[in-house]
């Protein structure tokens, strides 16, 4: 509260000598956070989780397994983040967001001063039970349905557009992927052997 207060005054007086030669911003946004993410398939890698995480903070180190009191994991991994600043002009800092998906997995995430999220739109501000609705769940906007929405595709891991999850090159590839690349062919069909014919 204290630091609110002293960030008011700051804001106040931001355009005055001596503060106007000074980039501003407000440090105890940026503190240190836990944040906890939960996904449906814990099978998901550990790096495409801070692939997605980086996009909006600044990950300190790897995760933790959330254990319960019997030290079973409870499937959740916890994050010390910092929260990134808003790239634009404007104050604040940047909040993930609290219902996401990583290509066909979907989660959830929390921490500390997280903003109110709604799970039927993903809108800030609201709840579920107060939900207005008929917003796009692809690009947020209130004119039209998710089935008719026309955005060209978004990666969910990277956040870059034209591609997907599944191709994403940011992706954790295993195993089986490095071997089902080296056997396809260069059209992306699996390779035959070739048939010797008669002549």
């Amino acid at each position: 509260e204290l630091c609110e207060k002293a960030w008011e005054k700051v804001c106040e007086g931001r355009d005055v000598v001596p503060l106007n030669v000074f980039l501003i911003e407000p440090l105890f946004a940026r503190e240190l956070r836990t944040l906890t993410i939960h996904l449906f398939n814990h099978r998901v890698p550990e790096r495409d989780i801070i692939t997605f995480l980086s996009r909006f903070v600044d990950v300190q180190g790897e995760g933790q397994k959330d254990l319960d009191a019997l030290r079973v994991w409870t499937g959740k991994r916890r994050y010390t983040v910092r929260l990134k600043p808003k790239p634009s002009e404007g104050e604040g800092v940047v909040h993930p967001p609290a219902y996401f998906t990583i290509g066909p997995n979907r989660g959830y995430l929390f921490y500390p001063g997280q903003p109110v999220t709604c799970k039927k739109c993903f809108q800030r501000g609201h709840v579920a039970a107060n939900c207005p609705g008929g917003v796009c769940r692809k690009c947020k906007a209130t004119t039209h349905e998710t089935k008719d929405c026309t955005k060209v595709l978004t990666c969910d891991l990277c956040g870059a557009e034209g591609h997907v999850y599944r191709v994403c090159p940011m992706k954790s590839r295993s195993f089986a992927d490095v071997v089902r690349t080296s056997a396809e062919g260069p059209r992306g069909e699996e390779s035959r052997p070739q048939q010797k014919t008669a002549t």
